[in-house]
């Protein structure tokens, strides 16, 4: 929000300084021409400030985890923008009267600038005379060029957080159900190799068996660590790729790959592709996610997909045989007991060292019960005091269980996860996951989205809310300042052009619409209204003035207030730019917000200083021509 606030700050102070320094050239002296230039600039930098800041304070409202990072930006903004407002009629004409009055003559840089300022002037004028004889035309023109623009939201990419290269990737594996753990540590070294003799990873550090409550022994997990990405050739989503071709040698070993780029944003499962399929049935909930990942890896969508759902796991069922026990005198809890001391372990005792607690265990080691036949060799003492082999006690049966079995609001769910292939759009991918979801999942079996896929969709509508909300505030501060209905609309207009501009510069770039290209679009929304309240707040003043002509005060008016407009534009870009280059970590958060300030503002700065006017010029007809008379 700091960042973003500097190029918001500056507006109020370039808008009264340019026109102080204007009246000053009319010949006034410098303490005049500071307050005659500061009192006529003041209802367009009020209205301008507050009407930002109606952007601004919806967003504080949002709800979840992104409701407490939107907090903290609006409520910084929100008084950044209020500060240089501040600062602006007070310090600001002070300050200007005071270096006018010592100020030198003009430079020739500055005769030079006011020359060329001049025949900008003189060309705009020109031009917005031949534009206002087709007011009709320009608007419709311009309602087109909108909506052509708005198709362009489905060209652009759009994901919840977009892929940032933070020196880190978080690598997760897991062997088939039942593995040993001595298996898994082979392969886990198999995988580690690979890691090794990539020139681009610094140092790994590998977990088996461990992770969460549900970790199982053949499960491991490996966060990796890049060298700086200064010193890297590649990004670390092409370190990905490499890794991923590579792991595919490896036998009997499933692996995903995926960065941190959503991480401490949502809630979950932090893949970009994240939902749950939930019913009565686990078997057919596994058969439905199985299905619907095959067609997405056969579209080309996704990478890595895999499910939560875990079957396979190898079980020895042990039946007492309560006949063949009564025969030879044992019990059903000797052999409980006997298990569990053999196989198990029994604490028999504690031990203290180094000022802590042991337990001591009792158990068969483990490389004497690696199967079937070594527990069924395991004796019991029956009651006479006789060893009976367990196998005349009991009978054996194996089968397959589930390692677990989640629940999303009561109903058994399976989760299914993974990445996208590269360039595919994260809203396009979920949702043609939905739709294939709705072809293959029968009635009574819901799908639902999870972690950084359910981010998105809540995050997107949550910020269109504000987005609305803080639109329609803006209107109601903009009627009471300009004291009508209709003069609103005219500012407002702005508004779509730089939606415009911002789309248009994604589309081009490549760039994705994500939360922060959207944080940027919020911005511009209170940017883009400032040149549209500087023309209609000045025309407005001209009419006051006695001008009749809704033209010719057009005419009057945009030519002088182009100046300040084009300042404004120029400082907003400028302080934009730094957001767009470099190559330090998230940096691929501030380049969106960056190349949406910049194109928003351009397109938009250009469009406005025609359409306005020829608005403005339509709705005039619309003006309320009553006069209330308060005396009565």
């Amino acid at each position: 929000a700091l960042t973003l606030a500097i190029s918001i700050v500056v507006d109020d102070a370039i808008m009264l300084l340019e026109n102080i320094v204007r009246h000053h050239r009319m010949g006034k002296d410098a303490a005049q021409a500071a307050y005659d230039g500061a009192m006529e600039i003041l209802p367009a930098a009020t209205a301008a400030s507050f009407a930002v800041v109606a952007v601004f304070l919806p967003v504080v409202f949002m709800s979840g985890i992104i409701g407490k990072f939107f907090f903290q930006f609006g409520i910084t903004l929100s008084a950044a923008v209020m500060l240089s407002l501040l600062e602006a009629v007070t310090i600001t004409p002070m300050r200007s009267a005071a270096f006018l009055a010592t100020a030198p003559k003009s430079s020739k840089l500055e005769l030079w600038l006011d020359h060329r300022f001049e025949r900008i002037n003189a060309g705009y004028a020109r031009m917005l005379g031949f534009v206002l004889n087709f007011p009709k035309s320009v608007l419709v023109v311009s309602l087109l060029i909108f909506g052509l623009s708005v198709l362009l939201v489905q060209r652009v990419r759009q994901e919840f957080v977009p892929l940032q290269d933070q020196n880190i990737l978080f690598i997760t594996g897991q062997t088939p159900p039942g593995s040993s753990l001595d298996y898994t540590n082979q392969k886990t070294i198999e995988v580690e190799k690979v890691l090794k003799e990539n020139p681009n990873v610094a140092s790994v550090l590998v977990t088996l068996g461990a992770g969460g409550p549900n970790s199982e022994v053949n499960q491991f997990s490996i966060p990796t660590y890049l060298i700086p990405r200064e010193n890297r050739a590649v990004t670390h989503v092409q370190v990905m790729q490499e890794l991923r071709a590579k792991f595919k040698a490896i036998k009997d070993v499933r692996i995903s790959i995926r960065d941190l780029s959503s991480r401490g944003l949502t809630s979950g499962r932090q893949f970009p592709l994240s939902f749950n399929l939930s019913g009565p049935d686990l078997k057919i909930l596994n058969e439905s996610a199985h299905k619907i990942i095959d067609k997405l890896n056969q579209e080309g969508l996704t990478q890595d997909l895999d499910t939560d759902f875990k079957i396979g796991t190898p079980e020895l069922l042990i039946k007492p045989n309560r006949v063949a026990m009564a025969k030879r005198g044992v019990s059903v809890e000797s052999v409980a007991l006997t298990l569990n001391a053999t196989v198990a372990g029994v604490r028999q005792s504690r031990f203290t060292a180094d000022g802590r607690r042991y337990d001591i265990r009792i158990k068969l080691p483990d490389n004497k019960v690696t199967s079937k036949k070594d527990i069924q060799g395991i004796l019991v003492r029956n009651q006479f005091g006789n060893l009976i082999p367990l196998s005349e006690l009991v009978d054996f049966s194996e089968d397959t269980t589930y390692q677990a079995i989640f629940r999303v609001n009561r109903q058994r769910a399976i989760g299914v996860f993974g990445n996208l292939t590269s360039g595919q759009s994260q809203a396009t991918v979920l949702k043609r996951a939905e739709e294939i979801s709705r072809e293959i999942i029968p009635q009574g079996y819901s799908f639902s989205l999870e972690g950084s896929s359910a981010g998105l969709t809540e995050t997107f509508k949550s910020l269109s809310v504000a987005l609305c909300l803080g639109i329609l505030v803006a209107y109601m501060i903009l009627a009471v300042q300009f004291n009508s209905f209709v003069h609103p609309v005219s500012v407002l207009m702005a508004l779509p052009f730089s939606v415009t501009g911002a789309l248009l510069t994604l589309w081009v770039t490549g760039t994705s619409l994500n939360l922060f290209s959207f944080i940027g679009l919020i911005v511009l929304m209170g940017i883009a209204k400032k040149n549209s309240i500087l023309l209609v707040e000045f025309t407005n003043h001209v009419r006051s003035e006695g001008e009749k002509s809704v033209r010719a005060a057009l005419l009057k008016a945009c030519p002088v207030r182009l100046r300040p407009i084009l300042m404004t534009s120029a400082a907003t870009v400028a302080a934009a730019g730094p957001l767009v280059f470099g190559n330090s970590i998230g940096q691929e958060t501030r380049t969106p917000m960056g190349l949406v300030i910049i194109g928003g503002t351009l397109l938009s700065t250009l469009l406005t200083l025609f359409v306005v006017p020829s608005i403005y010029e339509l709705l005039t007809r619309l003006e309320s021509t009553k006069v209330i008379n308060l005396d009565t």
